[in-house]
């Protein structure tokens, strides 16, 4: 019972990301990056990648995971598609080791 429950929560995360980056889109007056939101132990942050017009910048969108401690990016992979695709992903442990330099 317990696989189910992960399934629904990642859909309910990627939905809300969605909503977060299709929101940012409606007022190009907001700055990229500004935009987050915290749910049932996940966060979602949106970031301009510094590419596109100035207007509507592409950005990616990180996923905090706080009961797995991972970190997920997402982006779009082409622009014509427009659709979210999972651009790689770590243990949050993983990298603070490292960023420790151990």
């Amino acid at each position: 019972m317990r696989i189910p429950h992960a399934i629904l929560a990642t859909s309910a995360v990627a939905i809300a990301a969605l909503a977060i980056v299709e929101a940012g889109r409606l007022h190009p007056a907001a700055d990229a990056g500004t935009a987050s939101m915290g749910i049932g132990g996940y966060t979602a942050i949106t970031a301009s990648t510094g590419q596109g017009p100035d207007t509507q910048p592409f950005e990616i969108l990180y996923v905090l995971d706080n009961r797995g401690e991972m970190l997920l990016v997402y982006g779009v992979e082409a622009q014509i598609d427009r659709r979210m695709v999972l651009l790689g992903g770590a243990s949050l442990p993983v990298l603070f080791r490292a960023a420790r330099g151990g």
